[in-house]
């Protein structure tokens, strides 16, 4: 999925991240999650660096954006297993 933070500004490491975000968070909101990402990457940045370690704040920012609780659930397991 090619969508606006894959274009070279953050690290390999931030990119993969970020695509790997991506992809579960299709599985939860459809097509519209590199959007949705995108515009909560843009917010999350404000907040501090554009670190790995940072990256539980975002997902928790894309939970609320969720809004069901199920398929919140099953976004939570898919990222938590690779981080």
């Amino acid at each position: 999925m090619t969508t606006g933070y894959a274009n070279g500004e953050y690290s390999p490491e931030i990119q993969e991240i970020f695509s790997e975000i991506e992809e579960a968070l299709a599985g939860a909101v459809g097509p519209a999650a590199g959007m949705i990402l995108n515009d909560y990457i843009e917010q999350w940045q404000q907040n501090g660096p554009v670190v790995a370690t940072r990256i539980i704040e975002l997902t928790t920012a894309l939970v609320e954006e969720i809004g069901d609780p199920e398929t919140a659930q099953e976004f939570i397991s898919r990222v938590e297993k690779k981080y």
